[in-house]
């Protein structure tokens, strides 16, 4: 029986998609098309395995889904780091276009969504919803890029 290879870099690939796509300010829009980029981020997880396995391998379900559970935990974990580095940069941006418009509504919503007001609780909360739904959307994910990339590869037919 031959042995399978590591499922963390496929997943740490698909995670790190996960995240960037979660975490930048706009690129994050990405997610509100059916969680796109976490469903693509499983997707790539199940890819980028598939290519180390054996070619006559076919990849099964549990693959699948432990590929995109993983790659939904590194993407929580990236997309909270890059919130927490990002946030004050989109508090900045925000503060400046409030500047520009003449609405004491919105200037009262950019006082509330200032970092310092907000606190740690906000990120451990954010980090916990992230890795829910991230999870969720990982696995429909790995599960789909089974279903795409999991069949065998045919081994090339020999002339004689």
């Amino acid at each position: 029986m031959n042995q399978q290879p590591s499922k963390l870099m496929p997943s740490i690939w698909g995670g790190l998609l996960i995240g960037i796509i979660s975490g930048i300010p706009l690129l994050n829009l990405i997610n509100c098309a059916c969680c796109a980029g976490i469903i693509g981020g499983g997707v790539l997880a199940v890819y980028l395995y598939h290519n180390r396995v054996d070619p006559a391998t076919p990849l099964n379900m549990a693959d699948g889904a432990a590929l995109g559970i993983l790659a939904g935990i590194f993407g929580a974990i990236i997309g909270t780091v890059l919130d927490g580095l990002l946030g004050t940069f989109t508090f900045d941006f925000l503060y400046k276009i409030a500047e520009y418009v003449d609405d004491p509504e919105f200037d009262e919503m950019i006082e509330q969504l200032n970092p310092s007001v907000i606190g740690p609780g906000f990120f451990v909360i954010g980090f916990i919803f992230k890795l829910v739904f991230n999870c969720i959307f990982g696995l429909v994910g790995g599960l789909l890029g089974v279903s795409f990339f999991g069949k065998a590869k045919s081994a090339p037919a020999e002339e004689t």
